[in-house]
């Protein structure tokens, strides 16, 4: 296992006092990535001024359904966790019945039936609607559809809008993220950090790989090699997409591999499953002492690879907070007839989780929400 104790005094301080990245976009076009400012710089723009849709809780209970994007990926289960922590607190708070439902599709690959979800939890009229989504220009339409006939309906991690934007406020109450464009910047910090203190020379390339093409989430690629390249010799390479197969993100890395070998220094996975190919093609090849490897997002796959030393360091966003806020404020939304935020869309700082801090109370919490679970 490579020795990275020197790093949080390194950078992790600074680094966790960076704003955060948001998850909807306004194109299409994977190349296109819409541009996002710092999130103190876009609440002074997007703010709730204007009531929101009003819903009653006649017989003392709200209907909320959590229309996920993906059943079976633990980051959505994480963000689950936390809205049904959310749901006994409200009840125990308010003294009132949640009767809280969960739909959608097995993968986020699966972008027509999450739409489908989505309009049929519309049909079944709850009072709320908690979601996040792959495909914001498709989702638009429904969600606006959902506040015209009264259902509050909030967004966690990837949304309708990017942080600056203010185009779709009337199409959902609240906007609870990370910016994308952070947790690039900070995974590229962390990577010439740790390749200072594994003593890895800057020179050589470093691989990138992903899940999918999705314009809002890019930034998370490009501020990465952004950074690196502007502070080191060091080539990035092109990212690889493997939408969200395993199978694929760990043939991607192999590939990788066996092309540039020694040259090959560092490898940046940005999202969990990405990880977790990694974590298996560098135990595999059995060079997790020759490069520096950095995923985002949790699961135990990656985890225990954080454990085992075949991931160095997990860029992990607060999956259970956004959930948690998410479903509190659609609660409070319904009982005060109005937004309680001051601002619509509201970014959660992402933190760096090594295999020194990792088994502190509060980045295990961060990295396994399980252990929250109520």
């Amino acid at each position: 296992m490579k020795r990275m104790e020197k790093y949080l005094a390194l950078g992790l301080v600074g680094m966790m006092a960076m704003s955060l990245t948001a998850c909807g976009g306004k194109t299409s076009e994977p190349a296109a990535a819409p541009e996002e400012t710092p999130a103190a710089e876009a609440e002074t723009e997007t703010g709730t001024e204007t009531e929101a849709p009003t819903a009653d809780a006649s017989g003392g209970g709200y209907d909320i359904i959590w229309v996920t994007c993906s059943t079976e990926s633990e980051f959505w289960q994480y963000q689950q966790i936390g809205m049904e922590n959310a749901v006994a607190d409200m009840e125990a708070e308010h003294g009132i019945d949640i009767n809280f439902t969960t739909v959608g599709p097995a993968t986020e690959a699966e972008t027509e039936a999450y739409i489908r979800a989505f309009e049929n939890a519309i049909a079944s009229k709850p009072d709320a609607i908690i979601s996040a989504t792959q495909v914001p220009d498709s989702t638009r339409s429904v969600s606006k559809d959902a506040m015209d006939q009264g259902i509050i309906v909030n967004f966690t991690n990837c949304g309708l809008e990017t942080l600056d934007s203010t185009e779709y406020s009337d199409c959902y109450n609240q906007y609870y993220t990370t910016v994308s464009a952070d947790i690039g910047d900070m995974a590229g910090e962390v990577m010439l950090n740790m390749l200072d203190e594994a003593g890895i020379a800057k020179e050589g390339v470093i691989a990138m790989e992903f899940s999918n093409v999705n314009p809002s989430l890019q930034p998370r690629m490009d501020n990465f090699k952004a950074y690196v390249e502007a502070n080191s010799d060091i080539e990035v390479l092109d990212t690889l997409y493997n939408n969200n197969d395993l199978a694929q993100a760990q043939a991607d890395i192999e590939n990788q591999i066996a092309t540039y070998g020694e040259k090959l220094i560092g490898i940046y996975g940005a999202n969990n499953t990405s990880g977790d190919g990694i974590a298996l093609a560098v135990e595999n090849a059995n060079i997790a002492d020759k490069v520096i490897t950095i995923g985002v997002d949790s699961d135990p796959t990656e985890i225990q690879a954080l454990e085992d030393g075949f991931i160095d360091c997990i860029i992990v966003q607060d999956a259970y907070g956004q959930g948690y806020a998410a479903l509190k404020n659609a609660v409070e939304t319904l009982i005060q007839g109005k937004n309680p935020e001051t601002e619509q869309k509201i970014a959660m700082p992402p933190v760096a989780v090594t295999t020194t801090n990792m088994h502190e109370d509060e980045y295990a919490a961060m990295l396994d929400p399980t252990l929250l679970k109520k």
